[in-house]
């Protein structure tokens, strides 16, 4: 069924979204406890979550994994005259120490400025706690990438009015220069968390959002917890 796109969904071209920090757990928090200095400190915290980061083992997916994540056919239906490109498409499961895993899909054509950006990342945390901190990590932690690492200087406007799910939530409208280009979104539900950055498109009605993102938040609330 062909997907209706309303005009204020129409594609632009925008700035590419800084990457992702790394995951913190909550035992790395303690070292901003200790008096050694803040710079030493937060060095110590991002030393030491890149060591957590490699940690991480590649494996295969599991039955039913590959939907629980948006992917550049289901986005382009929101978009006027995008030909998705297969080669910007990347997918991944990876494991790490403490036995939580994510599944993420990127699609990203750096070479192409008329390409969007998309990055959804679904995570199954051991225990709720570590859920929560991830959550909090990743809204946090996006913004201060943005500000560190984007290009161009870049706001997120939150507006969790448009869209709210699970036991906690964050919606963000990503303005340049006054002008919006995407959207961010991280919840969390039970031991799960969500992450969904997009740019070059930006959804800011609770409908439109609503009918692109929910069929993936009903298939990952239905799947099963592993153990």
């Amino acid at each position: 069924m062909e997907t209706t796109r309303p005009a204020h969904l129409r594609y632009r071209p925008a700035p590419r979204p800084a990457p992702r920090r790394a995951r913190p757990r909550p035992w790395l928090w303690l070292l901003i406890l200790v008096p050694v200095g803040i710079v030493a400190s937060l060095g110590a915290v991002v030393g030491l979550g890149a060591l957590f980061n490699m940690t991480g083992t590649n494996v295969a997916l599991a039955a039913g994994e590959r939907e629980l994540v948006v992917d550049i056919s289901h986005l382009h239906r929101w978009m006027e005259g995008y030909a998705p490109n297969p080669a910007g498409e990347t997918l991944s499961k990876t494991r790490y120490i403490d036995d939580s895993f994510e599944i993420e899909y990127v699609y990203d054509l750096p070479e192409d400025d008329e390409a969007p950006y998309l990055s959804h990342t679904v995570t199954f945390e051991p225990n709720e706690s570590d859920a929560s901190t991830t959550y909090v990590s990743l809204w946090g932690g996006t913004k201060v990438a943005f500000y560190v690492f984007g290009e161009v200087q870049v706001e997120v406007q939150e507006k969790n009015e448009i869209f709210r799910w699970g036991d906690e939530s964050r919606f963000g409208l990503l303005l340049a220069g006054d002008r919006p280009f995407g959207n961010v979104f991280v919840a969390k539900k039970g031991k799960r968390v969500v992450y969904l950055l997009v740019s070059g498109i930006y959804f800011d009605d609770s409908e439109s959002f609503s009918d692109f993102l929910t069929p993936y938040l009903d298939r990952l609330d239905a799947f099963p917890v592993e153990g």
